[in-house]
């Protein structure tokens, strides 16, 4: 029980001031992947500290045994004790339904949110094979439409999507740079960055953690997708073309997209030049990142480890 409350005490912790602490720091813009990983794992951490909460509640231990025989039969008396009573069983119950509960909302959020984005993108792409045309050097396919919008449809047929008013808008070096956004975008598998966070936020609308975290690795990933296109182009270059595309707002919900999407926060970040962060920070700031997922598990494995080597079973 001890183990149990200390891992939601944790996955509230994480909750609570997880954001406060990402949302403070600077040099997350600098380092928009190493920054989604950072969203990432605290998701993770508060998710899995809640489930692995109830699991310990549901068994109430954990042991290593160097002898299989002795450590079954302790175990097993230890399972019966714990059972006994009606508010071990009671309480038992409770971390069942919580971590079932859990995973099951998980599983449906997540679920359903990629579900959906596929349908939606393979509608879309079906009424665009039929009135947009393929353009076999930029390989992508281009749309009559009087506004510059560029976007693409991920998946397994991912298709890029440009406007005619696109390319009458941008230059060579400008398209180029577009087209390099969107193709970080499929490459990168972006797509299901941001359906895994919106379906976290599904899942659970009443963790706020899981709102901010959705909006985030959206926005961050656009920030990943535009460092990609500074590498085909430079970064006024990039700047212009986002300008041009800054209403482009014809696109699915479901796609990622160039074109109309914090223009003007991507546009300031470009032209302010910043460095690339260094690794003297890259590497603290992943390894903390990673501790922060590590910790729920290393806390329900506590007993566990403390009863290595030993032939009974602890009680957690």
């Amino acid at each position: 029980m001890n183990v149990a409350l200390i891992l939601v005490l944790y996955g509230l912790a994480v909750a609570a001031l997880g954001p406060v602490v990402l949302r403070r720091a600077v040099w997350l813009e600098r380092a928009p992947r190493l920054a989604i990983g950072c969203w990432q794992a605290l998701c993770a951490a508060v998710v899995g500290a809640v489930v692995l909460a109830g699991l310990t509640v549901v068994v109430p231990l954990s042991a290593l045994g160097t002898d299989l025989a002795l450590f079954l039969n302790a175990c097993v008396l230890m399972v019966r004790a714990a059972y006994a009573t009606p508010g071990g069983a009671l309480m038992a119950s409770a971390g069942l339904v919580v971590s079932a509960g859990i995973a099951g909302r998980l599983v449906y959020g997540v679920g359903a949110e990629l579900l959906a984005a596929r349908r939606e993108r393979r509608r879309h792409l079906a009424v665009l094979e039929m009135v947009a045309r393929r353009d076999v050097a930029l390989d992508a396919l281009v749309l009559e439409h009087d506004i510059a919008a560029a976007y693409c449809l991920p998946g397994g047929r991912g298709r890029i999507v440009l406007t005619t008013s696109t390319l009458a808008a941008l230059d060579e070096r400008q398209l180029a740079a577009v087209l390099a956004h969107e193709r970080a975008h499929l490459r990168g598998h972006h797509h299901l960055l941001v359906a895994v966070a919106r379906g976290l936020a599904r899942a659970f609308p009443g963790v706020p953690l899981f709102r901010l975290a959705a909006g985030q690795i959206s926005r961050l990933t656009e920030l990943a997708a535009d460092d990609a296109a500074v590498r085909a182009a430079d970064r006024l270059t990039v700047a212009d073309a986002l300008l041009a595309l800054a209403d482009g707002r014809v696109r699915p919900r479901s796609a990622l997209a160039a074109s109309g999407h914090h223009t003007g926060d991507r546009v300031r970040r470009l032209l302010a030049r910043t460095a690339p962060l260094r690794a003297a920070v890259i590497v603290p700031a992943g390894v903390l990142a990673l501790a922060v997922v590590v910790l729920p598990v290393a806390i329900a494995a506590a007993p566990a480890l403390a009863a290595a080597g030993q032939n009974y079973c602890v009680l957690p």
